[in-house]
């Protein structure tokens, strides 16, 4: 309990959206027992994910939601198919258009959101059980979402969170495969060498 508390002032003193991808990177690699919006550990499914995960929370995309591609039983016996599909925040526009551009060159599916979008706003089915929907991704995510999920962090660090893009990408092909996390890490080298 008592570093659960200590996480929590972590997460507390953080200010800025950079600051939060720190942490979430250091929650991904087990540095940190929790985050505002989740009290566990990584999900057994993202072990092999951590790296890029880190290194795009690292370089100011605020991760919230990832899954990998997946076509097989699941632990109900029924059929999951799985996009792999990731969702956060990012507030740098030259991080914004370097997902894009990766995005395009790759062929991927790229949702840009903020609070204050109208319009269809439905995500991307991103899994199937048994043929069914079950799951989306890039739904946008109101004021009110945004600081039930991200509670416990400081004025100034929610209000960047809301002022952010809600960015999701998904691969459009149901099944394994690296095609999200290629375009991830070539979206992260093309911002190092701008910057």
């Amino acid at each position: 309990m008592r570093k659960v508390r200590a996480d929590r002032r972590l997460w507390a003193a953080a200010q800025s959206l950079p600051e939060l991808g720190e942490l979430m990177a250091r929650w991904l690699e087990g540095e940190l027992s929790m985050w505002p919006g989740y009290d566990d550990g990584a999900a057994e499914e993202t072990a092999a994910l951590i790296p890029v995960l880190a290194r795009v929370n690292r370089a100011g995309f605020l991760t919230d939601t990832s899954q990998p591609g997946f076509d097989g039983p699941g632990f109900d016996g029924a059929r999951w198919e799985q996009r792999a599909a990731l969702s956060g925040l990012v507030s740098d526009y030259e991080l914004l258009s370097a997902l894009g551009h990766a995005a395009e060159t790759l062929r991927l599916t790229l949702l840009v959101r903020d609070v204050e979008s109208h319009g269809l706003l439905a995500g991307v089915t991103a899994t199937r059980v048994d043929g069914a929907p079950y799951t989306t991704f890039g739904a946008r995510l109101s004021r009110r979402q945004l600081r039930h999920l991200w509670r416990g962090v400081s004025r100034p660090a929610l209000n960047e969170i809301c002022d952010a893009w809600q960015v999701t990408l998904v691969d459009p092909e149901w099944g394994s495969g690296d095609r999200l996390w290629t375009a991830l890490h070539e979206a992260i080298s093309l911002h190092e060498m701008s910057s």
